[in-house]
């Protein structure tokens, strides 16, 4: 059972945080002026620029994550990005009491608790490269 977990817990591992990713990459790519709407109410420019941007980031990250292709860099940017969006879109209304929001922190926090597993350890050996 080790030997199984040590050659496919990580490509499923990688599967399952990459399907978050795929799903909402997607979503800011055929439903573009919800994201838009988002990111312009928090005041920021060119938002729906900025929704391609983050769908475009989203579907190219969980692509190199369910490959295992670069996975730790792909990790490393994911981290930085649900840092970001935690900051910007959740933080403050959880702080406030939306129980929403902070279901959507602590959700963005265990993805990037995965992801800095990910980036420390590796895709594991079902995977097109080991770095």
């Amino acid at each position: 059972m080790t030997s199984f977990l040590a050659a496919l817990g990580p490509l499923l591992g990688r599967l399952l945080l990459s399907g978050i990713f795929f799903y909402s990459g997607f979503q800011k790519w055929t439903a573009t002026g919800r994201a838009a709407s988002a990111i312009a109410g928090r005041g920021l420019p060119f938002a729906t620029a900025g929704a391609y941007a983050a769908g475009a980031l989203e579907l190219g990250c969980a692509a190199l994550l369910a490959l295992g292709l670069k996975a730790r860099a792909a990790a490393l940017v994911l981290f930085a990005y649900l840092a970001a969006v935690s900051w910007l879109f959740h933080w403050h209304p959880a702080l406030r009491g939306d129980h929403a929001q902070m279901l959507q922190l602590l959700k963005n926090a265990g993805i990037a608790g995965g992801m800095l597993l990910l980036a420390s350890h590796g895709p594991g050996r079902a995977s097109l490269d080991r770095g």
